[in-house]
C-alpha cells in the first residue's frame, strides 16, 4: 500500500520545461525541447557531433522542477484556497461472504482435480503431451509435455481444443489442422498435424474441502483458515483503495478551491506532452499510428487538441497549487523532513538512493516526496468522515 501511495504522488508529478509566470521578462523566450530532444536533433543535423556534447540550451533544459519553479512567480499565478480544515469522506467497501466465495470459485477453477471414468468435455482441463509437425517435420514451439489446457479457453488454434472433446485418459489423437492466416508469418496458413496424448482429465470441485486446500493453497490446511485469509486480504485491499481515494478526493477538493490566475505556458505544454505520451502508448498497444488511433476513438483532431489543452492546464494547476502550499508551509527539498521521507522511500523500495534516482529520475523523486508531504499535511488537518460504501456488485 505504501508503495502505491508513493506512485500516486508520482502520477501527479510534472517536469517543468520553462518558466511561464516568470519574475524575469520572458516575453521573448521560447519553450525549448528537452535535453534528449536537443541531443537527438544535433546528432541528426551533424553526424560528427561528439557524444555528450552540451550546448547552453541543453544545460538550461536540464534544470529541475524546483529550480524552474524558483523562477516562477507562483503567488501571482495561483491564489490558494482552503487546504487546512477541509471535510472529506472516506468510503470503505465491506467484504461480503459473496466476495470470499467468488475468490474461492476462482481458485477452484485454477486448481482442478482429476476425474476418472469419463471422457473429456468442454470446461475440463486436460493434461496433454503433443507433437506438432509441418510436412512431416517437427517445428519450434509445436511440442510440449505435461501441458494443462482448459477446453474452451481458445488458447490453441481453431480445432485443437474441439478435437480433444470426447477423448479418454490415455487416448492418443491425431489432429489435422491449419494455422490461421493472421498468425506468425512463418506458420500462417500452413497445414499442421498434431499428435496429442491425454494424460489426465480434470475438473473443478463443486465445493472446496480441507484436503483440496492443503493440496493446492500454500500455507493453509483447512477451508476455514483459507476463508479467513481471503477475507483479511480483501479487507486490507479495500482499506488501501479507500485510503488512495481519500487522498485523491482531498487533493481534488483543495485544487478546486484554489484560483488559477495565470497558466504558465511551459507547464501547459508539459501537460500536453504527457497527454500525447499516453495517447501514443495506447496507439502502440493497439498497433496503430496516433492519427489513426484518434480517428478510431471517434473524435476529431480539433477535439483531441482541445482535450490535450485541458489536460495541460490541469497539470499546470496541480503543479502550481502544490508549490504554493510548499511555499506557504516552508517545505523545501533537502530539509530534514525531506531527508527523512527520502530515507523512508529508499527503505520501502528496497533500493539505494542512487538506484531510485536511476529508475525514476532526480526530478520525479523530488516532486514525488514534496507532493506526498503536501497530501499528508492536507489529511492531517482534515476532518475525515468514514462511511461504509455499498458492496461492489459490478461483477454480478
Amino acid at each position: 500500500m505504501k508503495k502505491r501511495v508513493w506512485m500516486l504522488a508520482l502520477l501527479l508529478t510534472v517536469t517543468v520545461a520553462a518558466a511561464g509566470c516568470s519574475k524575469e521578462d520572458t516575453k521573448d523566450k521560447q519553450t525549448k525541447p528537452t535535453a534528449e530532444e536537443t541531443s537527438a536533433t544535433e546528432d541528426t543535423e551533424n553526424p560528427e557531433a561528439e557524444e555528450g556534447k552540451e550546448t547552453e540550451e541543453t544545460k538550461e533544459d536540464e534544470k529541475t522542477t524546483a529550480e524552474l519553479m524558483a523562477e516562477i512567480d507562483v503567488e501571482k499565478c495561483v491564489t490558494l484556497g482552503e487546504y487546512k480544515g477541509i471535510t472529506v469522506e472516506k468510503n470503505i467497501i465491506p467484504v461480503t461472504d459473496e466476495d470470499v466465495e467468488k475468490e474461492i470459485q476462482t481458485a477452484l477453477a485454477m486448481y482442478p482435480v482429476e476425474v476418472e471414468g469419463r471422457a473429456a468435455q468442454e470446461g475440463d482441463t486436460v493434461n496433454i503431451n503433443y507433437v506438432g509437425k509441418i510436412d512431416g517435420e517437427e517445428f519450434e514451439g509445436g511440442s510440449d509435455q505435461g501441458a494443462d489446457l482448459l477446453l474452451g479457453s481458445g488458447r490453441f488454434i481453431e480445432g485443437f481444443e474441439d478435437g480433444l472433446i470426447g477423448a479418454s485418459k490415455g487416448e492418443t489423437r491425431t489432429l489435422n489442422l491449419t494455422f490461421p492466416e493472421q498468425y506468425n508469418p512463418e506458420l500462417a496458413g500452413k497445414d499442421v498435424e498434431f499428435t496429442v496424448t491425454v494424460n489426465a482429465i480434470k475438473e473443478p470441485l463443486k465445493e472446496p474441502t480441507d484436503e483440496w486446500v492443503a493440496a493446492n493453497i500454500e500455507g493453509y490446511y483447512t477451508l476455514d483458515e483459507y476463508k479467513a485469509a481471503i477475507r483479511s486480504e480483501q479487507e486490507e485491499t479495500n482499506q488501501q483503495t479507500a485510503e488512495e481515494q481519500l487522498r485523491y478526493s482531498a487533493w481534488t477538493q483543495v485544487v478546486d478551491s484554489c484560483t488559477i490566475n495565470e497558466y504558465p505556458e511551459s507547464l501547459v505544454e508539459m501537460g500536453k506532452k504527457l497527454y500525447e505520451q499516453q495517447a501514443q502508448m495506447y496507439a502502440s498497444l493497439a498497433g496503430m499510428e496516433l492519427e489513426d488511433y484518434i480517428k478510431s476513438s471517434n473524435i476529431t483532431q480539433e477535439e483531441y487538441d482541445a482535450n490535450a489543452e485541458e489536460y495541460g492546464k490541469d497539470v499546470a494547476a496541480q503543479a502550481l497549487v502544490n508549490q504554493a502550499i510548499c511555499n506557504a508551509e516552508g517545505y523545501a527539498i533537502g530539509d530534514e523532513a525531506y531527508k527523512e521521507a527520502l530515507n523512508k522511500m529508499v527503505t520501502e523500495y528496497g533500493q539505494t538512493e542512487e538506484e531510485l534516482i536511476e529508475a525514476y529520475g532526480q526530478d520525479n523523486v523530488e516532486q514525488s516526496i514534496m507532493m506526498n508531504r503536501v497530501s499528508t499535511l492536507i489529511l492531517d488537518n482534515a476532518t475525515i468522515v468514514e462511511k461504509q460504501a455499498e458492496p461492489d456488485k459490478t461483477e454480478e
